[in-house]
């Protein structure tokens, strides 16, 4: 499968207004974008607290709180990508990368993805990637 496999970081530095991750989301969208549901729960995490000023543990007792976050633009830009499953196969590989590259469970379950569906390039600004040889990272578009 030909594609473009966007980590977490790409959406995180265009939350924060960074021209790179623009420069990047818009250089790959359409059909050829990617996500899994690894990265969807990592920008939701993290824009719930940026958005709330809250630590994990803050949040965990304060539902109400969550609650009161408005999602639904973050929500509308990872739709514009294709979500592919994780499943068994990729749990599998992803021990597997965590021992043969040090990456940690989020970042191998993401290499996985990648390996499992045919997918050789990931858009993002976290260099644990460029220690996956086959992944060819791509920084700018």
């Amino acid at each position: 499968m030909n594609g473009v496999f966007f980590d977490s970081s790409v959406f995180l530095d265009f939350l924060e207004g960074k021209e790179r991750a623009k420069r990047l989301l818009e250089s790959y969208s359409g059909p050829e974008g990617c996500i899994n549901d690894i990265v969807f729960s990592e920008v939701l995490f993290v824009y719930i607290k940026a958005e709330t000023g809250k630590k994990s543990y803050e949040l965990k007792k304060q539902p109400e709180l969550v609650k009161s976050v408005e999602l639904s633009d973050i929500v509308e830009l990872l739709g514009r990508y294709r979500t592919l499953d994780l499943g068994e196969a990729v749990t599998r590989e992803a021990e597997g990368l965590i021992t043969k590259y040090g990456l940690l469970p989020n970042d191998a379950l993401i290499a996985a993805t990648c390996k499992h569906h045919g997918i050789k390039k990931i858009a993002t600004f976290d260099a644990d990637f460029e220690r996956v040889d086959f992944l060819e990272v791509v920084t700018s578009g």
